[in-house]
């Protein structure tokens, strides 16, 4: 967006937040950014009338695609810039690395443009719209977006994601090379991560002094007393290795597998998801092995493997007369249970995305109260209005049911319903 309009959100921010109010802000972020620049112009170069009217290949095309003001459509441009990108990497691997050194070809925006827009994902195609045609897209460096919230008032509280503020790699670098400053320390880790893209949280510029002065921030470190009055959210699978020891591995976070010794704290997390675990709780039921949790707690949340309320959240299942989905939520679901194109992305109650199908929403809007008998002749009736085909998955493949027998109805409900109870979407009535 325009800088008039960057200005404006910082002012939205210094005139209604409230003392202790908050305002979410994502941004594209220089080092990462800077060889996405690059091919961002390519793609822009590639996309361009002349261009396209220059490449004998497309002549054809994009005189058929130019509109009234002799502009190529958007979709064109697309195709356009895909196709010449493609071009390029299959070049590039056709001649092999070792003659593009020799000819002098760099590799860099070919990579980029290989990981990052030649996905084979037509989904995507979106998001590569977003970022790469938009007509602003002026990333800058961290530092510069907090001196820039700071001079509307306003000051720089934690990013979203706490791997942000304690990535391992801050404990690996000398202590000698370690800025103080909070701020110099992440834009240090920024360079060091390349990072691309940030998520983040500002309050008014008293209040986040008031909220660093009094030791609550999140500069190296976070008082006891704040983490014991959260709620943690985590939950792990368990499988053998090829060594024949155990795997834990985050179902929050895949890429992260955990120290085998802490199954016991696993195990406890796992009784509860998804619901949250009082680390208050947890301290006083394991009274000896208080500097476990704590080391084991802090290090968790820095993988991004636990998530944390400040208030408990629980996830009844579904029982008839008992439960309903949440009348919060009706019309949000009401929404996904209407269309096979959203274009916005469910989410679950920490605001992780979900995959909710048509099918699913609809199922989820019978949970209204009524007996789970009920729900599942609904559930029935929708597959067999809709002419839809039950599935199972056999071999890693999916597969239809051929005249699914009622336990087939029953167990396709039961994993919707336990979809939804992972989500948050029940509550008592």
């Amino acid at each position: 967006m325009p800088d008039f309009v960057k200005d404006a959100i910082f002012e939205v921010g210094k005139n209604y937040l409230s003392p202790h109010g908050l305002i979410y802000i994502s941004y594209n972020t220089y080092p990462g950014w800077k060889g996405k620049d690059v091919l961002r112009d390519l793609m822009l170069f590639a996309a361009s009338n002349e261009t396209a009217l220059s490449i004998a290949a497309a002549k054809d095309i994009a005189k058929a695609e130019i509109d009234a003001n002799g502009e190529l459509s958007a979709k064109n441009k697309l195709a356009m810039a895909k196709g010449f990108c493609t071009a390029l990497v299959d070049f590039s691997e056709k001649i092999g690395q070792d003659e593009c050194y020799k000819l002098g070809i760099s590799r860099h925006t070919i990579n980029y443009a290989k990981e990052h827009v030649l996905t084979n994902n037509p989904e995507k195609d979106y998001y590569v719209m977003h970022e790469y045609f938009e007509t602003f897209n002026d990333p800058c460096y961290f530092k510069d977006f907090v001196a820039k919230a700071r001079s509307h008032g306003l000051d720089y509280v934690a990013d979203t994601h706490l791997q942000t503020h304690f990535s391992q790699i801050f404990e690996a670098i000398p202590a000698s090379m370690m800025p103080n400053d909070r701020i110099i320390k992440e834009q240090f880790g920024d360079f060091l991560l390349n990072k691309a893209f940030r998520c983040s949280i500002l309050g008014l510029k008293e209040s986040v002094l008031e909220l660093f002065t009094a030791g609550g921030g999140l500069d190296g470190g976070v008082k006891k007393s704040v983490l014991q009055n959260l709620y943690l959210q985590a939950g792990f699978e368990y499988q053998n290795s090829p060594d024949g020891k155990l795997e834990i591995i985050s179902k929050l976070n895949k890429a992260h597998k955990i120290n085998p010794e802490l199954k016991w704290l696993c195990d406890e997390f796992n009784a509860l998801y998804p619901g949250t675990l009082s680390l208050k709780d947890l301290l006083e039921k394991y009274n000896q092995k208080q500097d476990i949790i704590w080391a084991s707690v802090a290090h968790l949340l820095a993988l991004g493997v636990i998530d944390f309320s400040a208030a408990p959240m629980r996830a009844p299942g579904y029982e008839g007369a008992k439960t309903r989905v949440k009348e919060s939520l009706r019309g949000y679901i009401s929404y996904f249970a209407n269309t096979d194109a959203p274009v916005i992305g469910a989410a679950n109650e920490l605001n992780a995305l979900i995959s909710l199908s048509p099918l699913e929403a609809k199922v989820a809007l019978l949970c209204d109260g009524r007996d789970l008998g009920k729900v599942l002749k609904g559930f029935k009736d929708i597959i067999k209005s809709s002419g839809q085909s039950l599935v199972q998955i056999q071999n890693g493949k999916q597969e239809k049911i051929e005249a699914p027998t009622d336990a087939a109805f029953k167990g396709l409900l039961d994993n919707i319903l336990e979809k939804l109870s992972h989500a948050g979407y029940f509550e008592k009535i």
